[in-house]
């Protein structure tokens, strides 16, 4: 996976997570970060993040076609939200890769074989290009921890944590 293919940001919690790791104005500089039409005018709030970094973000239109696909796939996926659908859909059509921090969403979208992202692979890929340093990677993950309302299970971001110190340790 190379963090500077397409992505598509499919849900605010990626947002959300990236902004609580005061990572997302690195993520959002990445050039090639876009959302959805539907996630950008219906989901957006001042609780998702800083509001004139997501405003950077490209927007991608769904078209018609897409939109009535989203409509068919959700008679047979009910357990997946309307954008969680239209994103599916968008990154499949643009070869997008699928950022993601919903479970049925990242399940659903690797077995139509649609590449899917989560926030702390983002963190380690941004790492790994040098756009940020493991000591910002760390903190990063630090702050996720911080964060009451973090979904991501601490023993995965303590592993994260792991890895990036001891490639510290070895530099």
């Amino acid at each position: 996976m190379n963090i500077t293919s397409k992505i598509i940001i499919t849900d605010t919690n990626i947002i959300t997570d990236l902004d609580n790791a005061n990572l997302l104005e690195k993520f959002v500089k990445l050039d090639n970060v876009y959302i959805s039409d539907m996630v950008k005018n219906d989901e957006i709030k001042t609780s998702t993040g800083d509001i004139n970094l997501i405003k950077q973000i490209k927007v991608i239109e769904t078209s018609g076609e897409q939109f009535l696909e989203m409509m068919e796939l959700k008679k047979e996926n009910k357990k997946l939200s309307t954008y969680d659908l239209i994103n599916y859909i968008l990154a499949r059509d643009n070869n997008f890769i699928l950022a993601t921090g919903d479970n049925r969403l990242k399940d659903f979208a690797e077995k139509n074989n649609v590449e899917v992202i989560r926030t702390l692979k983002i963190i380690k890929l941004l790492n790994e290009k040098s756009i940020i340093s493991s000591n910002e990677a760390i903190n990063a993950c630090e702050l996720l921890k911080l964060n009451p309302f973090t979904r991501i299970p601490e023993e995965k971001i303590n592993n994260l944590i792991n890895e990036l110190e001891k490639d510290l340790a070895t530099c």
